[in-house]
């Protein structure tokens, strides 16, 4: 399976790298299956709390036991279909990260 999916990721860790393999989620109303992707693009986002960044995936091994396998001390990044999924839940994460110190695509420095 080859697809393209989209995150928004916030870090204070050093940025995505174009190229690397990456534990993925999918996350769906009812599921939440994993695949390995590798990243496609990056693209610094402006302002916020800690730097962020725009990533295109490219979807390598949809097959989630096998991509548990081959990373199982990840985390995921969450990947959604569309550019406007990711921002919708990037808004999300914005909220949970101010009102808890934490997020899904948040990731601090030492997490």
């Amino acid at each position: 399976m080859s697809s393209i999916w989209h995150a928004i990721l916030s870090t204070n860790a050093a940025p995505p790298v174009v190229g690397s393999l990456w534990l993925v989620a999918m996350p769906t109303p009812t599921t939440n299956p994993h695949a390995v992707g590798r990243i496609l693009s990056v693209a610094r986002r402006p302002g916020g709390h800690m730097p962020t960044w725009n990533l295109t995936v490219a979807v390598e091994n949809d097959d989630d036991a096998v991509a548990k396998r081959a990373y199982p001390h990840s985390l995921a990044i969450d990947c959604y279909a569309t550019p406007a999924e990711a921002e919708r839940w990037h808004a999300v994460d914005l909220e949970h990260f101010g009102r808890r110190g934490y997020a899904r695509n948040h990731w601090p420095e030492g997490s």
